[in-house]
Protein backbone atom coordinates (compact mmCIF):
# COMPACT_ATOMS: atom_id res chain seq x y z
CA UNK A 1 0.00 0.00 0.00
CA UNK A 2 1.17 3.22 -0.99
CA UNK A 3 2.05 5.57 1.95
CA UNK A 4 0.78 9.57 2.24
CA UNK A 5 4.71 10.54 3.01
CA UNK A 6 5.51 9.70 -0.60
CA UNK A 7 8.59 7.62 -1.74
CA UNK A 8 11.98 8.46 -3.53
CA UNK A 9 14.49 6.33 -5.37
CA UNK A 10 18.35 5.60 -3.88
CA UNK A 11 20.74 4.35 -6.30
CA UNK A 12 23.58 3.25 -4.28
CA UNK A 13 26.78 3.73 -6.66
CA UNK A 14 29.70 4.76 -4.45
CA UNK A 15 31.34 1.51 -4.56
CA UNK A 16 34.72 1.13 -5.28
CA UNK A 17 33.91 -1.93 -7.64
CA UNK A 18 37.00 -3.87 -6.77
CA UNK A 19 35.88 -7.33 -7.36
CA UNK A 20 35.46 -5.60 -11.38
CA UNK A 21 39.34 -5.07 -11.06
CA UNK A 22 41.38 -4.75 -13.18
CA UNK A 23 38.74 -3.23 -15.75
CA UNK A 24 37.28 -0.91 -12.69
CA UNK A 25 40.98 0.40 -12.25
CA UNK A 26 40.15 3.24 -14.93
CA UNK A 27 36.77 3.74 -14.85
CA UNK A 28 33.57 3.95 -12.19
CA UNK A 29 31.44 0.80 -11.88
CA UNK A 30 28.25 2.36 -13.22
CA UNK A 31 29.97 2.57 -15.99
CA UNK A 32 30.00 -0.73 -17.03
CA UNK A 33 27.52 -1.35 -19.69
CA UNK A 34 24.06 -4.27 -19.94
CA UNK A 35 23.42 -4.47 -23.54
CA UNK A 36 22.89 -0.75 -24.72
CA UNK A 37 22.55 0.73 -21.36
CA UNK A 38 24.97 1.46 -18.14
CA UNK A 39 24.73 0.20 -15.24
CA UNK A 40 23.45 3.42 -13.62
CA UNK A 41 21.16 3.50 -16.37
CA UNK A 42 19.79 0.79 -15.95
CA UNK A 43 19.03 1.05 -12.09
CA UNK A 44 17.19 4.23 -12.60
CA UNK A 45 15.39 2.81 -15.06
CA UNK A 46 14.27 -0.50 -12.65
CA UNK A 47 13.26 2.54 -10.08
CA UNK A 48 12.00 5.48 -11.95
CA UNK A 49 8.62 4.34 -12.74
CA UNK A 50 7.78 3.38 -9.33
CA UNK A 51 9.32 6.77 -7.39
CA UNK A 52 8.41 10.55 -7.49
CA UNK A 53 12.29 11.60 -7.69
CA UNK A 54 15.50 9.49 -7.61
CA UNK A 55 18.62 10.26 -6.34
CA UNK A 56 22.65 8.81 -6.88
CA UNK A 57 25.55 8.84 -4.22
CA UNK A 58 29.09 8.39 -5.91
CA UNK A 59 32.48 8.79 -4.70
CA UNK A 60 34.99 10.09 -7.92
CA UNK A 61 35.35 9.78 -11.22
CA UNK A 62 33.28 13.28 -11.12
CA UNK A 63 33.01 13.79 -15.05
CA UNK A 64 32.09 10.51 -16.14
CA UNK A 65 28.94 10.94 -13.65
CA UNK A 66 28.27 14.62 -14.82
CA UNK A 67 28.02 13.39 -18.47
CA UNK A 68 26.23 10.37 -17.51
CA UNK A 69 23.83 10.83 -15.04
CA UNK A 70 20.20 10.77 -16.64
CA UNK A 71 18.17 13.92 -16.80
CA UNK A 72 16.25 14.18 -13.44
CA UNK A 73 18.52 12.25 -11.41
CA UNK A 74 19.91 13.95 -8.33
CA UNK A 75 24.41 13.43 -7.76
CA UNK A 76 25.25 13.74 -4.31
CA UNK A 77 28.95 13.61 -4.21
CA UNK A 78 30.86 11.80 -1.32
CA UNK A 79 34.12 12.84 -2.18
CA UNK A 80 37.04 10.48 -2.46
CA UNK A 81 36.01 7.96 0.61
CA UNK A 82 32.53 6.54 0.11
CA UNK A 83 30.58 6.96 3.43
CA UNK A 84 29.07 2.89 3.16
CA UNK A 85 25.26 2.15 2.25
CA UNK A 86 23.76 3.52 5.26
CA UNK A 87 25.87 6.77 5.37
CA UNK A 88 25.07 7.24 1.66
CA UNK A 89 21.29 6.92 2.85
CA UNK A 90 22.05 9.65 5.54
CA UNK A 91 24.13 12.06 3.11
CA UNK A 92 20.86 12.50 1.42
CA UNK A 93 17.99 12.89 4.57
CA UNK A 94 17.45 16.85 3.13
CA UNK A 95 16.64 15.47 0.07
CA UNK A 96 14.66 12.53 1.26
CA UNK A 97 12.69 15.00 3.35
CA UNK A 98 10.89 12.59 5.14
CA UNK A 99 9.21 10.43 2.58
CA UNK A 100 9.64 6.77 2.21
CA UNK A 101 12.78 5.26 0.10
CA UNK A 102 13.68 2.42 -2.25
CA UNK A 103 17.42 1.82 -2.78
CA UNK A 104 18.42 -0.17 -5.31
CA UNK A 105 22.43 -1.16 -5.47
CA UNK A 106 23.89 0.14 -9.17
CA UNK A 107 25.19 -3.01 -9.60
CA UNK A 108 22.34 -5.07 -9.44
CA UNK A 109 20.09 -6.07 -12.38
CA UNK A 110 16.97 -6.79 -12.35
CA UNK A 111 15.03 -8.81 -15.18
CA UNK A 112 11.26 -8.10 -14.45
CA UNK A 113 8.77 -5.31 -12.69
CA UNK A 114 9.16 -4.21 -8.98
CA UNK A 115 6.42 -2.19 -9.19
CA UNK A 116 4.23 -4.83 -6.64
CA UNK A 117 7.30 -4.92 -4.23
CA UNK A 118 7.33 -0.92 -3.95
CA UNK A 119 4.06 -0.48 -3.59
CA UNK A 120 3.82 -2.82 -0.72
CA UNK A 121 6.57 -1.15 1.42
CA UNK A 122 4.54 -0.02 4.00
CA UNK A 123 3.57 -3.53 5.04
CA UNK A 124 6.84 -3.84 6.97
CA UNK A 125 9.33 -1.16 8.24
CA UNK A 126 12.04 -2.50 5.97
CA UNK A 127 11.28 -5.05 2.95
CA UNK A 128 14.20 -6.92 0.86
CA UNK A 129 13.78 -8.52 -2.42
CA UNK A 130 15.34 -11.68 -2.34
CA UNK A 131 15.63 -15.09 -4.72
CA UNK A 132 16.41 -18.41 -3.98
CA UNK A 133 20.18 -19.90 -3.88
CA UNK A 134 21.03 -22.24 -1.72
CA UNK A 135 24.74 -21.60 -2.95
CA UNK A 136 25.56 -18.38 -1.56
CA UNK A 137 22.51 -17.39 0.46
CA UNK A 138 22.45 -14.21 3.05
CA UNK A 139 19.02 -15.45 5.10
CA UNK A 140 17.61 -18.61 6.23
CA UNK A 141 20.16 -20.50 3.90
CA UNK A 142 17.74 -20.25 0.92
CA UNK A 143 18.00 -16.89 -0.03
CA UNK A 144 20.22 -14.24 -1.52
CA UNK A 145 19.12 -10.10 -1.23
CA UNK A 146 18.78 -9.02 -5.00
CA UNK A 147 20.18 -5.43 -3.68
CA UNK A 148 16.72 -3.86 -4.02
CA UNK A 149 14.48 -2.46 -0.62
CA UNK A 150 12.51 -0.41 0.69
CA UNK A 151 12.27 1.37 4.04
CA UNK A 152 9.88 3.62 5.44
CA UNK A 153 10.38 7.19 6.53
CA UNK A 154 10.35 5.92 10.23
CA UNK A 155 12.79 3.12 9.24
CA UNK A 156 15.11 5.79 7.21
CA UNK A 157 14.55 8.51 10.49
CA UNK A 158 16.41 5.47 12.78
CA UNK A 159 20.00 6.19 10.59
CA UNK A 160 22.34 8.72 11.66
CA UNK A 161 25.68 10.09 11.34
CA UNK A 162 27.06 7.15 13.04
CA UNK A 163 25.23 4.42 10.87
CA UNK A 164 27.61 2.83 8.31
CA UNK A 165 26.47 -0.10 6.54
CA UNK A 166 22.88 -0.71 6.43
CA UNK A 167 22.89 -4.82 7.16
CA UNK A 168 25.27 -4.52 10.14
CA UNK A 169 23.87 -1.18 11.89
CA UNK A 170 20.49 -1.31 10.90
CA UNK A 171 19.01 -4.12 9.47
CA UNK A 172 20.52 -7.11 11.17
CA UNK A 173 18.73 -5.76 14.68
CA UNK A 174 15.66 -5.47 12.39
CA UNK A 175 15.60 -8.62 11.51
CA UNK A 176 15.60 -9.82 15.29
CA UNK A 177 13.05 -7.70 16.02
CA UNK A 178 10.82 -9.22 13.23
CA UNK A 179 10.66 -5.52 11.45
CA UNK A 180 11.98 -6.61 8.26
CA UNK A 181 9.99 -8.96 5.67
CA UNK A 182 11.73 -11.29 2.49
CA UNK A 183 9.85 -10.58 -0.31
CA UNK A 184 10.64 -13.59 -3.24
CA UNK A 185 11.27 -12.21 -6.66
CA UNK A 186 9.90 -13.99 -9.46
CA UNK A 187 11.97 -12.18 -11.98
CA UNK A 188 15.57 -12.84 -12.68
CA UNK A 189 18.26 -10.60 -10.90
CA UNK A 190 22.02 -10.59 -11.35
CA UNK A 191 24.22 -8.88 -9.50
CA UNK A 192 27.18 -7.62 -12.08
CA UNK A 193 29.56 -6.91 -9.90
CA UNK A 194 32.19 -9.73 -11.01
CA UNK A 195 33.25 -10.10 -14.55
CA UNK A 196 31.39 -13.55 -14.75
CA UNK A 197 27.96 -12.38 -13.46
CA UNK A 198 28.89 -8.48 -16.07
CA UNK A 199 29.30 -10.99 -18.75
CA UNK A 200 26.14 -13.01 -17.44
CA UNK A 201 24.19 -9.92 -17.41
CA UNK A 202 24.82 -8.89 -20.69
CA UNK A 203 24.02 -12.01 -22.92
CA UNK A 204 20.47 -12.14 -20.72
CA UNK A 205 19.96 -8.12 -22.03
CA UNK A 206 21.36 -8.48 -25.30
CA UNK A 207 19.57 -11.97 -25.88
CA UNK A 208 22.96 -13.56 -26.02
CA UNK A 209 24.42 -11.72 -28.73
CA UNK A 210 27.69 -9.64 -28.29
CA UNK A 211 28.07 -6.07 -26.72
CA UNK A 212 30.35 -3.74 -28.00
CA UNK A 213 31.12 -0.56 -26.42
CA UNK A 214 31.46 2.73 -28.65
CA UNK A 215 35.53 3.39 -28.92
CA UNK A 216 36.55 -0.58 -29.37
CA UNK A 217 37.90 -1.41 -32.22
CA UNK A 218 36.31 -5.01 -33.64
CA UNK A 219 38.03 -6.32 -36.50
CA UNK A 220 38.40 -9.58 -35.58
CA UNK A 221 35.06 -11.78 -34.42
CA UNK A 222 33.46 -12.26 -31.13
CA UNK A 223 30.94 -14.67 -29.35
CA UNK A 224 28.65 -13.75 -26.69
CA UNK A 225 31.59 -12.04 -25.17
CA UNK A 226 31.76 -7.91 -23.99
CA UNK A 227 34.29 -5.21 -25.76
CA UNK A 228 34.80 -2.87 -23.78
CA UNK A 229 35.93 1.21 -24.84
CA UNK A 230 39.68 0.73 -25.57
CA UNK A 231 39.67 -2.59 -26.84
CA UNK A 232 41.44 -4.34 -30.09
CA UNK A 233 39.94 -7.45 -31.07
CA UNK A 234 42.37 -7.76 -34.20
CA UNK A 235 41.62 -9.82 -37.71
CA UNK A 236 42.98 -12.91 -36.89
CA UNK A 237 41.28 -13.27 -33.63
CA UNK A 238 37.86 -14.75 -32.31
CA UNK A 239 36.98 -14.56 -28.81
CA UNK A 240 34.24 -16.37 -27.19
CA UNK A 241 32.49 -15.86 -23.46
CA UNK A 242 35.26 -13.38 -22.61
CA UNK A 243 35.17 -9.90 -21.53
CA UNK A 244 38.10 -7.38 -22.82
CA UNK A 245 39.30 -3.73 -22.66
CA UNK A 246 42.36 -2.42 -23.83
CA UNK A 247 44.66 -4.08 -21.27
CA UNK A 248 43.15 -7.16 -20.02
CA UNK A 249 40.78 -10.12 -20.43
CA UNK A 250 38.37 -12.08 -18.76
CA UNK A 251 38.16 -15.94 -20.27
CA UNK A 252 34.58 -17.57 -18.89
CA UNK A 253 35.85 -20.99 -19.07
CA UNK A 254 38.92 -20.04 -16.71
CA UNK A 255 37.29 -17.89 -14.36
CA UNK A 256 40.20 -15.62 -15.00
CA UNK A 257 41.43 -11.87 -15.63
CA UNK A 258 44.98 -12.03 -17.31
CA UNK A 259 46.46 -9.16 -19.09
CA UNK A 260 46.86 -8.68 -22.58
CA UNK A 261 50.36 -8.41 -24.54
CA UNK A 262 49.86 -6.00 -26.86
CA UNK A 263 52.06 -7.70 -29.82
CA UNK A 264 48.84 -10.26 -29.68
CA UNK A 265 45.79 -11.56 -27.75
CA UNK A 266 46.54 -15.26 -27.99
CA UNK A 267 43.57 -17.40 -28.47
CA UNK A 268 42.83 -21.57 -27.43
CA UNK A 269 42.55 -23.41 -30.62
CA UNK A 270 39.14 -24.59 -29.48
CA UNK A 271 37.94 -20.95 -29.20
CA UNK A 272 38.96 -21.04 -33.12
CA UNK A 273 36.20 -20.98 -35.79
Amino acid sequence: MVGDVGVCGVILAAGRGTRLAPFSDTRPKPSFPIGSQSLLERAVATVRPSVEGSAVNVSGHADWFAANTPPGVTTFDEGSEPLGTAGGVYNMRDWIDGRDVVVLNADSVVFGDVGDFVDGRGQAPTRLLVTLDRGSPDFDDLWRFVGLSTMTSATIAEIGPDTEDLYRDLWKRQLGDGEVDLVPFSGLAIDAGTPANLLAANLVASGGRSVVEPGASLDGTVEQSVVLAGADVRADEHLRLCIVDGASRFDLSSDAVVPILRSSVSRSPSARR
